[in-house]
């Protein structure tokens, strides 16, 4: 039989696709891309999985059992903060009793009153009714812790709630401490209450030029006075 040339053709294709087609099935064969796990590495990826998951619970416990302490602490520091508040008000106010009582220095403005014997005496029998007594400086500072004096002093000297003010002759004994007139009362305490309280009608400061006591009063914005000794 004679062959054409289309037949040899043919044939030529039809060896090369036989050709690739072995080709492929050893290739295939032996490089397979399916890979086939054994039962022991299954059970291996199906614990690591399942700790995985158990591992991403616990995580998420955890975060939120930091959310809750840290809300615990944003209570307990809003508490502290506000029992800090309370002590330090408690302090203050102990620390300001403590100027009130005289255990403590004070600073503040007030009043000073300055009392003076009169200038003119008519007569020397009556002089005793020209000058200031003990009672003219215990008068007013009555007025002046009743008008709201947080403290006192005499010519300096600070009085307190045991302090004792006597006439001795042309003097004032302040605590055993005696002063010769004139005599300066200082206060501190609001200003313009001090002295509105002073001067009312008929009030202290009325009283005293009555008894023919000289009065000065002004206002001070620096009054310091000590503390009580021990």
């Amino acid at each position: 039989m004679r062959l054409k040339g289309k037949h040899i053709i043919w044939s030529v294709v039809l060896l090369v696709i036989g050709f690739f087609i072995t080709f492929s099935y050893q290739y295939t064969f032996h490089n397979p891309k399916v890979i086939q796990l054994s039962e022991q590495d299954w059970e291996k990826g199906f614990n690591y999985r399942q700790q995985l998951i158990q591992i991403e619970e616990k995580n998420r416990k955890l975060r939120h059992q930091i959310d809750d302490y840290r809300s615990q602490i944003n209570q307990l520091e809003k508490t502290l903060g506000e029992q800090e508040e309370t002590i330090g008000d408690f302090v203050e106010q102990k620390r300001e009793l403590q100027m009130i009582t005289g255990e403590l220095p004070i600073k503040g403005s007030g009043v000073a009153i300055t009392l003076s014997d009169a200038n003119y005496i008519p007569s020397e029998q009556n002089a005793n009714q020209y000058i200031v007594h003990d009672r003219h400086i215990q008068l007013l500072v009555n007025e002046l812790y009743s008008a709201g004096a947080k403290a006192i002093a005499i010519n300096g000297q600070r009085i307190f709630s045991d302090s004792y003010v006597n006439c001795v002759g042309p003097v004032i004994s302040v605590d055993g401490n005696q002063y010769p007139a004139p005599f300066t009362v200082e206060a501190i305490g609001d200003e313009e209450t001090l002295r509105t309280s002073l001067e009312l009608t008929n009030g202290v400061v009325d009283l005293l030029v009555n008894d023919n006591i000289e009065v000065t009063l002004k206002n001070e914005d620096n009054l310091t006075m000590d503390a009580k000794l021990s």
